[in-house]
């Protein structure tokens, strides 16, 4: 079960990195990767990102208060594309839809979020997801793979004023070998593109 989860891992860092581009001319997205999905660990999370449209390395703090659907915080900083430094923070709310059964085989969640980023200019963005995964347990190793599919507003407040509305998909997987952590990836594909991966520590 190790040697599988490894390999998907891989698999799924290789799948993103080949097809993240580049594209975007904008202040730094506070919300991708998302990190949310049905059954998202509850705790302290640190990660390192490449963020959207960033031009360099980040580093992400989350923190949910329980597993699940709930209520999540994050704050960060990263290079934006003029290399320039933000500061960018956010929060979501998620709710159960549907839990898996035999008709239907996933948890399904909404997601609803609101943030900002902060630099030279400023983005305020909304996404609007529903997250899909179902985790499975064995040999002790627990293994959480969702998608996310959304639809973000963005708000641009810089030079030129400007509203946008983008379609993306986040992938994630999380693993875990002991209830008090969680190893996390995540990345966004489609008009964002993001990286994140670290760990989710539970204190409560």
């Amino acid at each position: 079960m190790r040697k599988l989860c490894s390999g998907l891992v891989g698999g799924l860092l290789v799948f993103l990195a080949l097809a993240m581009a580049p594209e975007a001319e904008a202040q730094v997205a506070w919300e991708s990767p998302l990190l949310v999905s049905p059954e998202t660990p509850a705790g302290w999370g640190v990660y390192l990102t490449d963020p959207y449209p960033g031009n360099g390395i980040g580093v992400l703090s989350t923190w949910r208060s329980r597993s699940g659907p709930g209520l999540g915080y994050r704050l960060g900083i990263a290079e934006d594309r003029g290399d320039d430094v933000s500061v960018f923070a956010g929060l979501d709310a998620s709710g159960m839809i549907m839990t898996a059964s035999n008709e239907f085989p996933f948890n399904m969640a909404w997601v609803l979020g609101a943030g900002l980023g902060v630099g030279d200019d400023v983005l305020l963005s909304f996404p609007l997801a529903l997250t899909l995964g179902r985790s499975v347990e064995s040999d002790g190793v627990w293994f959480n793979p969702y998608v996310s599919p959304r639809v973000t507003l963005d708000a641009f407040f810089g030079d030129g004023n400007d509203l946008d509305l983008g379609l993306s998909v986040d992938l994630g997987i999380d693993m875990s070998f002991d209830p008090g952590w969680a190893i996390r990836f995540g990345g966004t594909l489609g008009d964002r593109s993001a990286l994140a991966i670290g760990m989710s520590f539970r204190v409560l």
